[in-house]
């Protein structure tokens, strides 16, 4: 495939679809799913083999961090990939570039962003998400160490602000509907639908507000329901018995990763008060169960607004985390600026070795022996050059070009491109 972008030079970029434009449903449309990531890191690395990229999905947002010099050949194959329009795609979504990407993304990683204020799980999906692509071969130092500054700016900003002061998480957003809205909560049969790390923290959550609890858990692999319901002694269903154990429920909560709908109007023929919670994105009941009177339907965003109210108290530690977010980029900074001598010194470095390594032969051609002393030494006296040319180049910025530029005509410099 031709390559694009090879004239332009790289820069970072964040795009962000998120809560903010885009409801639900619409969000639905645009998730990544993990199975994606192999067919579209290969395509990335096809296309645009200089780009470092890896994409963040979660209920509430889209992101994809990419290093590149083609930022639109990247939303053609994002698109392309996951089957929409690039048209439809720039409708929703925000572009972030170099410093302002940098800040969105610790914004991110914080939970300044989150949809519910202060949800630092987010930064727990930064790293599983993060951790999928390196293996991919499509990240790079630059992308480890912003997503390495991200955990560090995560952990700081909740131990010393108030920020993550109470649960912040949709699934205690969840639990707190159910606390509120249910009374005798251990005389009520609940439903959980889905065991993967959201029904997990919602489930684990009920059990820490509802004595003796009746909660039953479904999940398209068996084994991953028994194993669960055996570690917290719970009740467990085949995935056949879905609809038959979902109207015999006074509460249920779905938090499957389905594609698609699994629960519709048709399916809900019980008459008592039912209250499902669609802890999913993309959605998977229907809206058309809103029809039945009985049924009380919620979904993320539903919930979102059930609990904002909590967080208005948070909103007065914001500017804390934001002075917090701003030291950690400037310090950032200085590695990223102090990171392009990298290049150069390096290329002086091999110099230094090529010029040792021709002496060394010059020497043992004319019969003379060289002790094993004398060959760490001079490693040494290498190492301390290269060491003066490093310290010089980080501590005189403004002279750096002319420098790098000298030393590239002195030596002859090969020097790489910087990944």
């Amino acid at each position: 495939m031709k390559e694009a972008g090879n004239n332009k030079k790289r820069k970072f970029f964040a795009i962000s679809l998120s809560y903010e434009k885009a409801n639900a449903e619409i969000r639905g449309k645009f998730t990544f799913f993990p199975e994606f990531i192999e067919s579209f890191a290969q395509t990335v690395r096809e296309i645009l083999p200089d780009t470092k990229i890896f994409v963040l999905s979660t209920c509430n947002r889209t992101e994809l961090y990419a290093q590149t010099a083609d930022i639109e050949s990247i939303i053609n194959i994002y698109c392309k990939q996951i089957n929409v329009s690039p048209e439809q795609f720039r409708q929703y979504i925000n572009i972030f570039e170099e410093n302002e990407a940098l800040r969105h993304f610790l914004r991110v990683s914080c939970g300044l962003e989150s949809q519910i204020l202060g949800d630092f799980e987010i930064i727990s999906q930064v790293k599983v998400w993060f951790k999928r692509f390196k293996k991919t071969g499509t990240t790079g130092a630059f992308l480890e160490r912003l997503v390495n500054m991200g955990i560090q700016t995560s952990k700081k900003i909740k131990s010393s602000t108030a920020l993550s002061n109470g649960a912040t998480s949709v699934s205690y957003a969840a639990v707190n509907y159910i606390l509120k809205n249910c009374a005798d909560l251990s005389h009520k049969k609940i439903t959980l639908i889905g065991t993967g790390k959201i029904g997990n923290n919602t489930c684990r959550n009920l059990l820490k507000h509802i004595e003796n609890p009746n909660i039953t858990l479904i999940n398209r692999t068996l084994s991953k329901a028994q194993e669960m319901a055996e570690r917290l002694g719970l009740q467990h269903q085949d995935f056949s018995q879905l609809y038959s154990v979902i109207n015999d429920s006074d509460v249920v909560i779905v938090a499957t990763g389905a594609p698609q709908s699994i629960i519709r109007k048709e399916n809900i023929t019980t008459q008592k008060p039912l209250i499902l919670i669609d802890l999913s994105v993309p959605e998977n009941v229907s809206h058309d169960v809103k029809e039945l009177k009985n049924i009380t339907l919620l979904n993320v965003d539903d919930l979102s607004k059930t609990i904002n109210e909590t967080f208005r108290l948070r909103s007065s530690e914001i500017p804390k985390a934001e002075k917090i977010i701003e030291e950690m980029l400037k310090e950032f900074n200085i590695w990223r600026q102090n990171r392009k001598y990298v290049p150069v010194i390096h290329a002086f470095k091999s110099d230094l070795e090529r010029i040792k390594e021709y002496q060394i032969k010059t020497l043992k051609k004319s019969q003379k022996e060289i002790s094993e002393s004398e060959q760490i030494l001079s490693d040494k006296i290498a190492q301390k050059i290269t060491n003066r040319l490093a310290d010089y180049l980080i501590e005189n910025p403004d002279k750096a070009e002319v420098t790098i530029d000298l030393f590239k005509e002195m030596f002859q410099l090969q020097v790489a491109e910087q990944r």
